[in-house]
């Protein structure tokens, strides 16, 4: 039953608070939907995608809002700025920067770590090629897990094994 009052208790404050500040909600409502729309579509934990794009979406509002601020907070001025293409093109050019962001960002990463493991690798055993000279190659092991291990022996007994009488 708490969780109900509190709802009720946001909505009574939402909506006085909602009519004061109309013209902001009206640009805001038509500039946000694809923010919206890519809390939607996210599914995973985080809203990382929906983050991403609403954060570019409002960076996107934000000049027209200071606008609608600094010329007379009305609805007429909010319909301007609704009306405006050019407002149209800034809302959603973000937006579609903020799906590039969200898109791309995973591959940059992941091409990141392959190239770093890859040097990484290469210093490794650079080190272990100078310590095999200067200790011998008794120091000298591969590194096979055991799942690896077990698939040779499976594999050795399998080809030791007798062959299966032909068939008649």
């Amino acid at each position: 039953m708490k969780k109900r009052s509190t709802f009720f208790l946001y909505v009574m404050l939402a909506i006085p608070i909602g009519l004061m500040i109309i013209p902001t909600v009206i640009v805001l409502a038509v500039a946000l939907v694809p923010t919206g729309v890519a809390f939607i579509m996210e599914r995973g934990k985080g809203y990382y995608g929906g983050l991403t794009v609403g954060a570019m979406n409002l960076a996107g509002t934000s000049p027209y809002l200071a606008d609608l601020w600094t010329q007379g907070h009305t609805v007429a001025t909010a319909t301007g700025i609704i009306t405006n293409v050019f407002a149209w093109l800034m809302f959603y050019g973000a937006a579609l920067f903020g799906w590039a962001i969200y898109s791309t960002t995973p591959a940059m990463v992941s091409a990141f770590i392959t190239m770093t493991s890859g040097n990484r690798i290469t210093a490794l055993r650079t080190t272990q090629r100078e310590l095999v000279q200067k200790w011998g190659p008794d120091v000298e092991s591969v590194y096979e897990p055991e799942g690896a291990a077990a698939a040779k022996e499976a594999a050795a007994a399998a080809a030791t094994a007798e062959p299966m009488a032909p068939r008649r």
